[in-house]
């Protein structure tokens, strides 16, 4: 049950309307502490201690004891599972949480602008909720860096104001932070979250993203452990007789299978400039999984940090995608974003890489509807020569909302907004922010399922869940079955995720240049693996790399590194 950030509102509406959906969770799961390979406590800036009191310190956690699940998930990337929502929703918030003060406040849409306050039955209720009159700029995520750059420029701040993750994608944030924002590690630091049960029930890992400074400059959105994966479409495999991949050559085999140019079928469809290979300044990548590849960085024993296209297993991947793309079994249109969901749907390629949040809403749900119906499924993970798998974690958040500077009592009015914009799944204030007004904005099923009305499919556009949200978990209120199939699908995953060591430290230079140096490498890479250039380029974009400041962020995150670990 969620709804993929992605998700544009003209594609939200005709899939809701054609399948009757219930459910508007984003569907990702919770995120979950790194493992061994990530230091235990980190600083954007410098290290600190993982518990106690003070500024410098993370925050406690203190897990909400919510509605039980019908399949557990664990403390390794597995997801909590309900077959239907949980009856006799609980109160998680007990304190009004405004004063009844205007509250200005920036974040991103939800898949389109909402219906304005007046004429918006959800936002209204939340507002007497708050006991506060929230003043929304909600902004398409086109356009959302660039407002956010205005505001940095000289625009005034509003008391609340969402940061997407990393330093990368906003330069010169941590100064900003700093000058224009609460200092949040003495209200929230150690013990003292506790006063925000529903912030103190956010997952652990995902406040290592939020510390600036020394301290904690904003409330994450905690997003879950395992992202992009390959979909497919499983009534072609049983069509075909078609199996999960044991290895690299099975893959290619399969994607020749499912390859009919002359029928407009392919074996595979991607968006991204490389096919898949590479993101930008990022890992969770399945293609260079498969092939032993870090996860963006990886760290050995003695703390030394190597870049994934630096290593030998992504020239072997590099390798392989190329010949995947020379024996013609890449969908050959461009795709963006929207249309290689839909021509999934529409059956040009049988296997899609694609983030795991539009999996029950817009693959599982869509794909039953049609005439005649899809099923999709998804690839386990797989090594390129048959032993152990790997697969890339995903990072710990989708980013901030940083609390504007004012006086302790502001801060704390805030501070218990957000507590309430976290409430957790199965509680009153979850229900209200998911699915709105009953009656109004949803109806139940006669299994207790919140069901949008036509009316709810366009009040809750309001991007709540883009302040901050509680773990997330799977469910699906228009099929059970799905809560079964997908927590089985990362039980086969999780077991294998590999962490970015670099998740939570701090490099200068990353910050400034590590943006504009990953896209060059991703251009060079793009121009490789269609054939327009060498293979034997990828040792010159290394070097271009690593004089251009790809070393300099090496020893800026190996400082960070050891300093977090002492």
């Amino acid at each position: 049950m969620f709804v993929s950030p992605g998700v544009n509102r003209r594609t939200f509406l005709a899939a809701a309307a054609s399948v009757g959906l219930s459910a508007l969770l984003e569907a990702c799961g919770a995120s979950i502490p790194l493992g061994p390979a990530a230091p235990t406590s980190t600083s954007r800036a410098a290290a600190a201690p993982a518990s106690g009191a003070g500024s410098s310190s993370l925050p406690a956690y203190v897990p909400i004891q919510g509605p039980k699940p019908d399949l557990a998930g664990n403390e390794d990337g597995l997801q909590d599972g309900y077959f239907t929502y949980p009856k006799n929703p609980f109160k998680s918030v007990t304190q009004t949480p405004g004063l009844g003060t205007d509250v200005t406040a920036m974040t991103r849409d939800a898949g389109g602008p909402p219906p304005p306050l007046d004429q918006n039955a959800a936002w209204q209720a939340v507002n007497k909720q708050l006991n506060a009159n929230m003043k929304l700029q909600i902004i398409s995520p086109a356009d959302y860096q660039a407002r956010v750059a205005t505001v940095m420029a000289g625009g005034e701040p509003p008391d609340l104001m969402y940061f997407m993750t990393g330093t990368q994608v906003t330069p010169g944030l941590p100064d900003y932070l700093k000058a224009s924002f609460a200092d949040l590690g003495p209200y929230l630091g150690g013990d003292a979250i506790k006063d925000y049960p529903n912030l103190a029930g956010l997952p652990p890992s995902s406040w290592k993203l939020t510390r600036y400074n020394n301290s904690i400059y904003g409330i994450p959105l905690p997003r879950p452990s395992v992202d992009n994966i390959w979909f497919t479409n499983q009534t072609r495999f049983d069509a075909l007789g078609l199996t999960q991949p044991k290895n690299k050559d099975d893959f290619k085999r399969l994607l020749v299978a499912l390859t009919r140019p002359q029928m407009n079928q392919y074996g595979l469809g991607d968006s991204s400039s490389t096919l898949g290979l590479a993101l930008t300044g990022r890992g969770d990548c399945p293609m260079a999984a498969m092939f032993g590849v870090p996860n963006n960085w990886a760290v050995d024993s003695s703390g030394k940090f190597t870049k994934d296209f630096e290593t030998e297993q992504f020239k072997a991947a590099l390798d392989f995608v190329r010949d995947l793309y020379a024996s013609g079994v890449y969908y050959p249109d461009p795709l963006n974003g929207v249309t290689i969901k839909s021509s999934f749907l529409a059956g040009r390629y049988g296997v899609m890489l694609q983030g795991w949040s539009p999996y029950p809403l817009e693959f599982w749900n869509v794909g039953k509807a049609q005439n005649p119906p899809m099923e999709v499924r998804t690839l386990a993970p797989f090594s390129h020569d048959g032993g152990t798998p790997a697969f890339h974690r995903y990072g710990l958040n989708l980013g901030m909302t940083a609390i504007k500077k004012g006086s302790p009592e502001r801060v704390k009015e805030l501070l218990r907004i957000m507590n309430y914009l976290a409430a957790p799944f199965g509680s009153e204030e979850s229900l209200l922010l998911d699915y709105g007004v009953k009656d109004a904005d949803f109806t139940f099923d006669g299994q207790g399922n919140p069901v949008p009305t036509t009316r709810g499919l366009s009040d809750l556009f309001v991007s709540w869940k883009y302040f901050t949200q509680h773990q997330q978990v799977i469910f699906n209120a228009s099929d059970s079955s799905f809560a079964s199939v997908a927590h089985t699908a990362q039980q086969g995953i999780v077991p294998y995720l590999i962490a970015d060591p670099s998740v939570g430290l701090f490099s200068a230079t990353d910050t400034s240049k590590g943006g504009v140096l990953n896209m060059k490498v991703v251009d060079g890479l793009a121009e490789m693996v269609t054939g327009r250039a060498p293979v034997s380029g990828l040792d010159q974009l290394i070097k271009d790399w690593r004089a251009g400041g790809g070393d300099q962020i090496r020893t800026e995150f190996q400082q960070a590194y050891a300093d977090s670990t002492k």
